[in-house]
């Protein structure tokens, strides 16, 4: 079982890695079809499927930590960003993230995202970080490029965003 490790904060939010407690909230935001629309593979997650991966996956793979973000003002659940190593590329890692509705254009998600940029580059010496977003996905668009991330090419009805600073 892979270590735990330390909660991120920013200034306005708290970032803790998931556990299973997290389950009920994860598969409400996974299972909103304005979400799920977007990914490779679009479906509604059951309990059982969140469980199975969580226990039998996430638990051991060390090259993945995923973070439940909190506003620290309200303690309010914003969404889950992770950040995924890949060993096949040297310093290389993916970002993923979901945000809660309501907590979406107040700034919340450039904030987690920009916290794990930092962590990737001081915890795993990471150089690049790719996301890879639906083409339709206009607000994800919208947020990567304000990162700074650059398109690299499209692969299907998915645009793959690099980010070298």
């Amino acid at each position: 079982m892979k270590k735990k490790v330390a909660p991120i904060e920013t200034e306005r939010l708290l970032l803790r890695e998931i556990d299973e407690q997290d389950t009920e909230q994860i598969i409400r935001w996974r299972s909103d079809p304005e979400i799920y629309q977007h990914f490779v593979h679009p479906h509604k997650i059951t309990r059982e499927e969140h469980l199975k991966w969580f226990h039998e996956h996430y638990l051991y793979n060390e090259d993945r930590i995923d973070w439940l973000c909190r506003i620290k003002e309200t303690g309010a659940a914003a969404g889950v960003f992770g950040i995924k190593r890949n060993k096949a590329e040297v310093l290389t890692a993916e970002l993923s993230y979901l945000l809660d509705e309501e907590k979406r254009n107040k700034g919340y998600a450039q904030e987690a995202l920009s916290a794990l940029l930092a962590w990737g580059r001081q915890n795993w010496k990471v150089k690049t970080v790719v996301a890879e977003i639906h083409k339709r996905n206009e607000a994800s668009l919208h947020l990567i490029k304000k990162l700074g991330f650059e398109l690299q090419k499209e692969k299907g009805g998915f645009l793959l965003y690099q980010y070298d600073k």
